[in-house]
């Protein structure tokens, strides 16, 4: 019983968490009712670097891992951002299992179409465990691509959340797990059980 305590703990307190305390939010929610179905919301939260004007793409190189707890985790392709399918790069490389992984570019400039949105909407998936073990992890370069004025910051750069090795980038970021509205029901009814144990 502690130990469900801990774990209910720990998720409401990360549900809980400011956003923005990092430069990029990768925000993990169900979708509607569905508590199976989960979205992946990207926020941008940073000033843009000095010189540009906008912002094309909130996550650029986009190359992470879902874990859980060995359930299986199927991303739905078809609900990937646009943007992240372009003639030079072709389409998003999804793998599912019980650890799925996704890896997609949206390019800037002459090369493609990113997805100017934040937060941004980047994938979805399903995946029926246990959402405490739940957990999403960068994997390789992930980075954001900004927009210079052309007249006088020309063209579009990208900048790093993390570079290819795995090292942090000039820019942070966050993951926060969200629970479903089933497991935030729960809630009060978990907060007086653990009242009444300590009494």
């Amino acid at each position: 019983m502690k130990a469900t305590l801990l774990s209910a703990a720990v998720l409401f307190a990360c549900a809980g968490s400011a956003l923005g305390q990092a430069d990029m939010t990768v925000r993990i929610a169900p979708v509607d009712s569905d508590t199976d179905r989960f979205g992946i919301i990207a926020t941008f939260n940073a000033d843009l670097p000095a010189g540009y004007t906008s912002l094309a793409c909130v996550w650029s190189d986009t190359n992470f891992e879902i874990t859980g707890d060995g359930s299986s985790i199927t991303i739905d392709a078809a609900s990937a951002s646009p943007g992240y399918s372009s003639f030079l790069f072709g389409d998003p490389q999804i793998t599912n299992g019980s650890t799925a992984s996704f890896i997609g570019i949206q390019p800037g400039g002459g090369l493609g179409s990113p997805d100017p949105s934040n937060p941004l909407q980047v994938v979805e998936f399903d995946y029926a465990g246990d959402i405490a073990r739940l957990d999403l992890t960068l994997v390789g370069q992930n980075s954001f691509l900004p927009i210079g004025n052309p007249g006088v910051f020309p063209g579009s750069a990208l900048f790093l959340y993390q570079d290819v090795a795995g090292n942090p980038g000039g820019y942070s970021f966050e993951v926060l797990i969200v629970p479903a509205p089933a497991t935030l029901a729960l809630a009060p009814a978990i907060l007086n059980a653990a009242r009444r144990r300590r009494k």
